[in-house]
Order: C-alpha cells, then structure tokens, then sequence
C-alpha cells in the first residue's frame, strides 16, 4: 500500500499526534506523517511513550510510528507506564530483520520479536500484506477500547518505500544566537521537599507531573490535588509526559518535577526544545545523587550543568536556583515564554513520607478529570 492509504486510516481512527523517529523502509511515509498530523520528531524511541501518555490524558489521540528495532527502547516504558496506568498506545512499526535482512544487526532481537512481545503480554498485529490498511485501522481500534498497548508490524513490502523528492528538503534557516554564560553555583539551601513544597504552595489552575519515586511521594505529602500526575514508574518519562500534556493543551500551564538522574538519561531536552511549548516548564531537582535508590552519587555530580545544557537544547529560559524565593521568583517568570527550564540545585536526602495510596487507575482517572477529558466528568 502507498502511503496515503496508510494516512487515511490513520485519520479514519482520529489519529491526532503523532510521535516518530523514521526508517529507510518506509521512508514516504516519514515524510508525510508530519505534514499530515500534529507530530513530535524523536530522537530516541522511549521518549515517545511518555509523550503519548501525556497527549492521550490531555485528550489528544496518539500513535507512535518507528522502526521495530527501538521497541527493544520501549519495552519497560511501555510496561510500567502505558500498561500500568491502562493507556493506549498504537504503534506502527516498521518490521526489520527478517528473511533477507542485509544487516546482521537488526536479526538477534527483530526476528523473535513477537515472541518477545508475546511475552510481555503485549497485544500485536503482523500486517497480512500490502492490500489490507483496514488491519492497521483495527489494531488502532483495538488499542483504545482496551486502554492497552498494541503494535502493528508492517513487513518489509507492505508499505512503499518511495524516496525523498525536493519538496522534502530539510530547513536549516538561520537563527543567529548569542550565548554569555557564566556559571555561579553556590552552597543549596534546600531540600527536595522544601523545593517541592515551594512549587506546591504556588499552583492553581497549573498542572504537575512527578518524577518517579520519592518526588512523588513528596508532592504527595506536601499538597495533593487532582492536578497532579504521579508517576510510579518509567525512569526518564516525566518531561516526556509533561510534553504531550502541553502540546495537546497549550492554555494550560504545565509544571513537571524531574530529577537530575532521569534528565540525564533521558534525549528530551532538545525535543522539547524543538517542540517549544510556550507553556511547559520542567523543574530539574538536582541533588547530585540517586535520591529514590539511597542517594549513591551520580555521574557528573559535581560538572554536568543542567541549566546549561537546556539552553543549548532550545529552551527559551533557563535558570539556576539554590534557595526558596529564588525558586518562587523563578516559577513566577517561566510561565511567560517557554519552555523554561528551572536548574533547582538541592541537598540530597529525602523526607520521610509514606507511599501515595491512590492505585495508578485512581491517579490517572481523577487527573483526566481535572483536565475534563473524561467524557460526562467535568472538574469540580
């Protein structure tokens, strides 16, 4: 099938976000995804599921389109997030490695693949052959009313693999910028719970997303509301997520409190800055270790600057705090302009706080409440 059959079913399913990091065996179809639909370009395969689960709270339809060898990225996000919280998630994969796959590398994991899948218990479709789109629309279909997981495995052959003509050349227009930086650390005065409970005491009509663990938990202790997401799981996903909820509501203010560890692991500083949502800001809790796991120290403690690195990635503020007021200065600017980054150079240690007793069902349904996606639920 060409690509326009493949564009239509994905419009017949009101597809409405699509996340995609390419491959050469569907290339026409790349091309066209973001000319098509509201898209986020990845840069690594994972950061998708988290955008997904933030859109698809946010009321947005997702799908994420990629090439089957980063499912092997995917496969914990998906667990821990998607199934945990009971989210959909289509994904189209292009199928690689199998009979008269010319490179070795793309055999040991593709080919067993649904076996793999079958494992992990997540529900897949092996498209039929190049004649039969209606399989994708179904696989689709099937992913939102189950709330689950589901990938379509497109072989090589059933999409065509046309190449790129000069209507897709890639824009790199100028954008002069001039950068003097000059980095002022000093001794933090804070703790995660003081910079938590700062941000907190602060939020009204403004949405929180939580980094996994202890933040969490804290967030929990210091202020709960249906406004906020917890996250239980899926290291690295927090600003993923707080990126899909401000790019499908760009009216609401969009807060998300990551860590320093799971900033690093994670490529989604430059999709957000690329993305550039005006009304998402991400607060990085640096407190130079691994806070959830026993605070062991974590690499680049003492040289990795967060604050730096997101205005190189494009954020349209970024700034470093050490202290309560300088934070709620901060918060106070970032909701003017973003994305903005907030570098909140903390004390390691964590309070002593017991564990969110909400189950993930509870967290995610009063929240999509709160953001009136749940139909016939309004906000009190």
């Amino acid at each position: 099938m060409d690509e326009d059959r493949v564009i239509a079913e994905l419009k017949s399913q009101r597809i409405d976000l699509v996340s995609a990091i390419p491959c050469d065996k569907a290339r026409g179809l790349f091309f066209r995804l973001p000319e098509e639909f509201r898209h986020i370009g990845l840069t690594r395969e994972e950061d998708g599921v988290g955008i997904s689960a933030g859109a698809f709270l946010a009321g947005a339809r997702p799908l994420i389109a990629l090439q089957s060898s980063g499912l092997g990225n995917m496969l914990n996000a998906i667990l821990s997030l998607t199934t945990t919280y009971g989210l959909p998630l289509p994904i189209l994969a292009s199928w690689r490695g199998g009979e008269g796959e010319a490179i070795p590398a793309q055999v040991p994991f593709n080919r067993p693949l649904p076996r793999i899948l079958s494992a992990a218990g997540i529900p897949f479709t092996i498209l039929s052959g190049p004649d039969n789109p209606r399989e994708i629309g179904d696989a689709i279909s099937s992913a939102y009313e189950n709330r689950s997981p589901h990938v379509i495995l497109v072989p090589p052959g059933c999409i065509g693999e046309s190449t790129c003509t000069a209507g897709c050349a890639v824009p790199r227009g100028a954008r002069p910028s001039k950068i003097c930086y000059e980095r002022n650390w000093r001794t933090p005065l804070m703790t995660r719970f003081d910079a938590i409970r700062t941000i907190a005491s602060r939020v009204e009509e403004e949405v929180l997303v939580s980094n996994i663990g202890v933040p969490s938990k804290e967030l929990y202790a210091a202020r709960d509301r249906p406004g906020n997401f917890y996250m239980l799981g899926s290291y690295t996903q927090a600003s993923a997520i707080g990126l899909g909820i401000a790019t499908v509501r760009p009216e609401k203010q969009v807060i998300v409190l990551d860590g320093d560890g799971s900033l690093l692991g994670s490529s989604i500083l430059p999709v957000i800055g690329a993305a550039a949502p005006e009304n998402l800001t991400v607060v990085g809790l640096d407190n130079g270790v691994f806070g959830s796991t026993g605070n062991q120290p974590r690499p680049g403690c003492d040289t990795a600057d967060l604050a730096l690195m997101a205005t190189a990635a494009g954020f349209n503020q970024s700034m470093t705090v050490h202290e309560p007021r300088e934070l709620e200065a901060a918060i106070g600017s970032s909701a003017r302009g973003g994305p903005s980054f907030i570098h909140a150079r903390i004390q390691p240690g964590n309070r002593d706080v017991p564990n969110i007793p909400l189950s993930p069902e509870q967290i995610r349904d009063r929240f999509m409440t709160a953001l009136e996606t749940i139909p016939g639920h309004t906000k009190k």
